[in-house]
């Protein structure tokens, strides 16, 4: 059954100089000739076109307009895309006018990159990391997107499928044709195949990266004793008011968090309960969550002051490569001269504050050709390295098993396609019975 000819807007809404109008299907050019009177342009080039009501004739726009041939396109379709002068009557009276088209309806939220999976141009990786992208508000997220959307995920699960693919095919062929002549070496020839992709697979989740990190952020947790300055630390890199600030001591009893970007980085800024020994129920609750705070958190900043000195429960939290930051410096100069010296009130100091706190993050960008691995790639890939852990016993432990009961080998290389297939939302059942019948000339 032909799909319906879909259409929206791509652009944000609202007023603005140009709106983007898509439309994708087969009657995207019937919808476009309906539009104009003049010739279809010639596909990838930008045409001026007056466009009008299809019924009542009314002028509509002079935009520009671009077609994009069956297979050329994002979405796999013959696609049009019109450039519109970006007012909002404009937008609503073309989009009104497509309406009445045959054959045309709105698109659903996703439908044209869900189009585009359907049709073989991205898979679910890069769906996944185009999502990404749009989301992305910080350079490093950007740069993670634009990693996954590359498609690099997508391109080692399928050469570890193809691969696992054809010692599958060679298992099940031993299977259903047992009375066919099967050469002596087709079971190391698929143990060998199958233990390359376990082998690739162990070595690149050692090396993959949490995506998780590069999207939702780093998270810093500032630490130190009441009166130290946290607050107007805070406050200072978050360039508002966003904690409370007083001479009191114990003022914040529970966490106050603040998305920012810093530095071309995400990061969630955690300002925590002032750590003493403190008598009140309410704020030792405070301080206990800040200890757990500062263990979750993937950087702790202690902040000391002269009236405020770093305790030992509060060097207890602290990690290799955590920064200690001596505040208050219009007041004394720090004690040790590897404290990062600020004073938060006035904003001395800030900017090298922001520079240690970006060289640390830093320090965790992965290579370009290092896998970002979110927790359901991770999972997928940690599902059939288990599998496969599973056929490597079974090979090492009794080589004839597998021989003797291919049915079972066969059964757990399986499911380790399957799990990588869950990745990419491939499978490839039609694949493996080609690569069964034409290596083995089968069915003759």
């Amino acid at each position: 059954m032909a799909r319906d000819t879909i259409f929206a807007v791509s652009t944000p809404p609202g007023v603005g100089g140009v709106a983007v109008l898509r439309i994708s299907g087969p009657r995207a050019d019937a919808a476009l000739a309906a539009l104009s009177d003049a010739p279809l342009p010639p596909p990838r080039i930008a045409t001026l076109r007056r466009l009008h009501d299809p019924e009542t004739r009314e002028p509509l726009d002079h935009p520009l307009v671009l077609r994009f041939a069956a297979g050329a396109s994002f979405t796999g379709e013959p696609v049009v895309e019109l450039h519109l002068h970006g007012g909002r009557a404009v937008v609503a009276s073309t989009l009104a006018a497509l309406a009445k088209i045959d054959g045309l309806r709105l698109a659903e939220p996703g439908e044209f990159t869900r189009r585009a999976f359907d049709d073989g141009r991205l898979d679910l990786s890069q769906v996944e990391g185009l999502a990404d992208l749009i989301a992305a508000e910080t350079a490093s997220q950007q740069r993670a997107a634009l990693h996954q959307y590359s498609g690099i995920i997508g391109e080692r699960c399928r050469a570890w499928s193809a691969k696992l693919t054809r010692g599958l095919a060679l298992l099940e062929a031993t299977i259903d044709f047992a009375d066919e002549e099967i050469p002596d070496e087709t079971w190391q020839i698929a143990t060998d195949a199958i233990l390359w992709v376990r082998d690739a697979l162990r070595a690149d989740l050692t090396a993959a990266h949490p995506a998780e990190r590069m999207r939702d952020g780093w998270r810093i947790a500032i630490l130190g004793a009441p009166n130290a300055g946290k607050s107007t630390l805070l406050n200072a890199l978050a360039r508002r008011d966003a904690a409370i600030i007083s001479d009191v001591p114990g003022t914040t009893r529970d966490s106050i968090e603040v998305h920012l970007d810093l530095g071309g980085y995400p990061v969630t800024l955690i300002d925590t309960a002032g750590i003493r020994d403190a008598d009140d129920t309410v704020e030792r609750i405070g301080i206990d969550r800040a200890a757990r705070i500062a263990a979750e958190a993937d950087l702790r900043i202690a902040v000391a002051a002269p009236d405020a000195l770093l305790t030992h429960e509060i060097e207890a939290l602290l990690r290799d490569g955590d920064l200690r930051l001596w505040n208050k410096t219009d007041i004394a100069a720090p004690p040790t001269p590897d404290m990062i010296s600020v004073t938060a009130r006035d904003g001395t100091g800030l900017s090298p504050l922001i520079d240690r706190i970006r060289e640390t993050i830093a320090v965790a960008d992965p290579p370009a050709d290092v896998l970002l691995l979110q927790s359901r790639h991770r999972k997928a890939m940690q599902d059939a390295l288990r599998a496969l852990d599973a056929y490597a016993d079974l090979a090492s432990t009794d080589p004839d098993r597998i021989q003797a009961a291919p049915e079972l080998a066969a059964q757990i290389v399986r499911e380790a396609w399957e799990a990588l297939g869950r990745i990419t939302g491939v499978r490839g059942i039609d694949r493996l019975l080609d690569v069964i019948f034409s290596e083995f000339c089968l069915g003759k």
